[in-house]
């Protein structure tokens, strides 16, 4: 047993504590509720943290913003920027998932770093911010398979009906086991990527293909990469990213997480910056590099298609609206699933509806915590529904957004608290791992998330005063998680005394 510490002290590594503190109710025999060990490997990770991205998503709403607003011909040196911060981000956040396995990530590594209040605001801030961006996915899934639907067919099936078939789907794969997730994942990411593969070389080999001069170095020099808008390019790039962080989500059930967790992560920011990079630059070689920002401007969400159009021909639109809607699903999978296990990981100390940490025999999956998030997207998507609101311009581009600004806002606390761990620990010397990335990290995460708060015209779409009350939930959301924990201090010594231990099925 570690020796007792202070309030605010967390202690040098989550695992040296066995047993469960004082009042921790203690599992019966036969009593399992750990998620399934040795689910999976660093491939079924990578899959779970690409699908989050939503590489296809990225390319086809992402891209021609940065285009047409950002720095322009600049755009694929800002995801080069946008991954290698994310990449020395990685850095310290994977070191110190050697010393803490929990399915609550984040909120797990604030409260070791910076202690327990700030720990709960993060968890509240990271849930708030994933059941934005899952909810505005299926308003996105809706409207795409609603229109696709629509032009195929002629039938006018309405978009929350498609949503809830969306939710239905998700549910099921999500109770079938992680697993399964993985293998459906898998299919998906490999299709979209095989059709971006396909639309790059249609621009290179096409009879109409731009000339030697268009394929320049021009989008790399640094009067490209330093021109106005550079700031939202690289901000809308770190965006295409969101849900990186959700591999350690995985530790608990992946094998051999020491090696899976770092693997799978590093992989996917890299294969991803360089599928952003590629097929940014090719549309950009596509449509001239004289001509690529007043293009995107003139086509803003269709640009993908005017470019598919002339190096492919019309069939390939069809083909990307319709792997357009499974990519989006992919990411609600993933969303799904790195949700359940945050309300899981809250659920299993007690901090909320206990119930939510038990998981279904056999399968170990979070079903409770599954069934509760689906059911609060029910209730949100019916929201939308019954008020009449556009699907895409409101559900989708609103949530996302702001679940986004909340995302990039949790990561620059973790990067803080990951420093801070290792300062006050030294369970870990290396200098680079522990002290510089981390510090480097901080600086430039929080430089990020300035240039998000000042561009959320752009990134919600909305009015001045809907923009105010987003982000006044989100700050909502901070200090209700805050001021539980202050509460759970003052008047439920109990529980605040479980926050000490961050709990896995071996701990409880």
């Amino acid at each position: 047993m570690t020796q007792p510490l202070s309030d605010e002290t967390p202690p040098a590594m989550a695992h040296l504590v066995p047993s469960p503190p004082p009042g921790e109710p203690q599992r019966v025999a036969g009593q399992d509720h750990g998620l399934k060990k040795n689910a999976l490997g660093a491939p079924a990770i990578a899959f779970y943290i690409i699908a989050a991205a939503s590489p296809l998503t990225g390319v086809v709403a992402i891209v021609p913003i940065m285009i047409g607003t950002g720095n322009g011909v600049g755009t694929p040196a800002s995801f080069l920027i946008a991954a290698g911060l994310l990449l020395v981000f990685a850095v310290g956040y994977l070191a110190m998932s050697r010393h803490i396995t929990n399915a609550g990530a984040l909120y797990a590594y604030v409260t070791m770093g910076l202690g327990r209040t700030p720990g709960l605001g993060t968890a509240s801030v990271t849930v708030f911010a994933y059941s934005c961006i899952q909810f505005s996915l299926y308003g996105g899934f809706g409207y795409y398979l609603s229109s696709l639907l629509h032009r195929a067919t002629g039938a006018s099936v309405p978009w929350w009906t498609c949503a809830a078939f969306a939710m239905l789907c998700c549910l099921l794969i999500g109770l079938r086991g992680v697993h399964a997730g993985g293998a459906v994942l898998g299919v998906l990411i490999c299709l979209e990527c095989a059709m971006l593969l396909i639309l790059g070389l249609g621009v290179i080999f096409h009879p109409n293909s731009p000339t030697p001069a268009d394929f320049s170095a021009e989008p790399f020099t640094l009067p490209a990469i330093a021109a106005a808008g550079v700031g939202i390019s690289i901000m809308f790039a770190q965006t295409t990213f969101i849900g990186f962080e959700g591999s350690a989500i995985y530790s608990e059930e992946a094998k051999k997480p020491h090696r899976t967790i770092p693997r799978a992560t590093y992989f996917s920011v890299v294969f991803m910056a360089a599928i952003y990079a590629v097929t940014s630059y090719l549309i950009i070689a596509g449509t001239g590099t004289d001509q690529a920002q007043s293009i995107a401007q003139r086509e803003s969400g269709s640009l993908v298609f005017f470019v598919s159009n002339r190096a492919l021909g019309a069939w390939a639109s069809d083909v990307f609206q319709v792997l357009i809607i499974t990519s989006v699903f992919a990411a609600i999978v993933t969303f799904h699933n790195n949700l359940s296990r945050y309300l899981y990981a809250l659920g299993r100390q007690g901090l909320v509806w206990e119930r939510l940490g038990h998981t279904l025999p056999g399968r170990k999956t979070p079903y409770i915590a599954a069934i509760t998030q689906t059911a609060s997207a029910v209730v949100i998507v019916g929201l939308f529904a019954v008020l009449g609101l556009d699907p895409y311009t409101t559900l989708f581009t609103w949530l996302a957004g702001i679940g986004t600004v909340g995302i990039i806002g949790a990561q620059v606390v973790a990067a803080l608290a990951i420093f801070v761990f290792f300062r006050r620990t030294k369970v870990d010397q290396r200098p680079w791992h522990t002290r510089i990335a981390p510090a480097i990290a901080a600086v430039g995460m929080i430089g990020m998330f300035i240039v998000a708060l000042s561009s959320l015209d752009l990134l919600l779409g909305a009015s001045t005063g809907l923009t105010a009350l987003l982000v006044g939930l989100l700050a909502l959301s901070a200090a209700a998680g805050t001021g539980y924990a202050l509460w759970l201090r003052s008047r439920s010594a109990e529980k605040y005394e479980r926050m000490r231990v961050m709990l896995t099925s071996k701990d409880s």
